[in-house]
């Protein structure tokens, strides 16, 4: 039978290691998404100056207004009675429903994010802190629920920030 203190220092070595690589790896997921979002922002933004060039402003008004100003007209040129064709229409209803989602979807990655790293972090500082409680660790009541806790903690949010960031990504 093996020593309880050899086995619960494997176990706690083997968390550390295993949330460091959760860590490193789907972290640079999370920051990837975010980074996606930012460049489908830009792209959202140049989709609405460009459909109010030409139809509602003139080509160069569309690319050097201020972009309050591009979202403002672009919200002004739905309105009913205004002679914006409806297609541009349409374009823009699109362009600005997507504008207005993105700071809810930037919310949602950043937040699945900092959860995701800070939950692993503490599993690798609770791991690290373990190995000087190996003597009193070893054989406790508690450790074997303790463990299979922050195992299926660790699994569920890993899952649920993988789900938040590939929400809605189109193939």
């Amino acid at each position: 039978m093996p020593d309880p203190g050899t086995v619960l220092l494997y176990i706690l070595s083997t968390l550390a290691q295993t949330c460091a690589a959760l860590a490193a790896f789907v972290g640079a997921v999370g920051l990837y998404k975010l980074q996606s979002l930012r460049g489908e922002h830009a792209r959202n933004e140049h989709t609405i100056r460009g459909a109010l060039g030409g139809s509602v402003l003139t080509l160069v008004q569309a690319q050097v207004l201020p972009l309050e100003e591009i979202i403002r007209d672009a919200r002004g040129a739905q309105g009913p009675g205004t002679i914006t064709p409806e297609p541009v229409k349409v374009r823009l209803r699109d362009a600005l429903a997507e504008w207005d989602e993105f700071p809810n979807r930037q919310q949602r990655a950043t937040t699945a994010l900092i959860i995701f790293e800070a939950w692993n972090l503490l599993v690798i500082v609770a791991s690290l802190v373990g190995f000087n409680c190996i003597r009193e660790w070893a054989g406790a009541p508690w450790l074997s629920w303790a463990l299979w806790f922050v195992a299926v903690v660790t699994a569920v949010i890993t899952v649920g920030s993988v789900w938040v960031w590939t929400r809605g990504v189109e193939t």
